[in-house]
């Protein structure tokens, strides 16, 4: 009598305690990288947190530089602190505070998209210096005549993950196997964990496909089946930004 009523109690525990499938998303643990936007004409990057540093690249409008990922800052004791920057034209560099915004968001998704975009390289250039020359590039050129635009297209394929670059942009990144994540959501995790800390889904393509969507943005997690039934690994992850809609 007394062990059925310890199980009794352990269950009746167990259920109290269960974390809901789609619970709130949990605060990520990382603080950057965040995105940043360029507040001027002719700004300059540079090598260094100094307006003595060297040059390495300058932005001719805002308009035109579009979105950094912004991985850090240092305060030097001017008005303004400096942020590291990556940026897909120039590569890495610093662009003093006065001349940066630094967006904040209360997004998930979109702090997840900038860990991707910062971790698998913004432009092909970054991207062979993080994992070394791939096994195989493509390029083409692809027209979009609703657009009147030509886009030059470049896929890399390296050990473990697939990235797409158009015009020397990232637009896309896949990791079909093996052990690689977005941030700390990686390839095997429980599909419950995963869940945990991305949220419901924006929609499901199925009952093993789920897709979190910010504006362009696109995260898209294949589980080997549905988190529903209970159980479940990640067997898929992808990552994709609309450029032209």
């Amino acid at each position: 009598m007394m062990k059925r009523m310890v199980l009794l109690a352990a269950a009746i525990l167990a259920v109290l305690t269960a974390v809901p499938l789609f619970a709130a998303a949990a605060a990520e643990n990382f603080e950057w990288p965040k995105a940043g936007f360029v507040t001027g004409s002719r700004v300059n990057l540079r090598n260094g947190p100094s307006t003595s540093a060297k040059v390495v690249g300058r932005f001719g409008h805002d308009y035109e530089t579009g979105e950094l990922v912004v991985t850090g800052t240092e305060k030097t004791g001017e008005e303004f602190p400096w942020y590291r920057v990556l940026s897909h034209q120039f590569g890495e560099g610093w662009i003093y505070g006065k001349f940066l915004s630094v967006e904040e968001t209360d997004s998930t998704v979109r702090r997840y998209v900038m860990k991707i975009r910062e971790d698998f390289g913004i432009s092909p250039a970054l991207a062979v210096k993080m994992y070394g020359e791939p096994m195989k590039r493509e390029e083409r050129k692809v027209k979009l005549p609703d657009f009147n635009a030509t886009v030059h297209i470049v896929d890399l394929f390296f050990h473990g993950h697939n990235a797409t670059y158009w015009n020397g942009a990232l637009q896309a990144v896949d990791i079909p196997a093996g052990f690689m994540g977005f941030g700390d959501i990686v390839m095997g995790m429980d599909a419950g964990e995963a869940l945990s800390r991305l949220g419901a889904p924006s929609e499901k393509e199925s009952p093993e496909r789920y897709f979190y969507i910010h504006e362009r943005d696109e995260i898209d997690i294949m589980f080997d089946r549905d988190p529903e039934d209970g159980g479940g690994r990640v067997t898929g992850l992808h990552y994709r930004r609309v450029v032209y809609d």
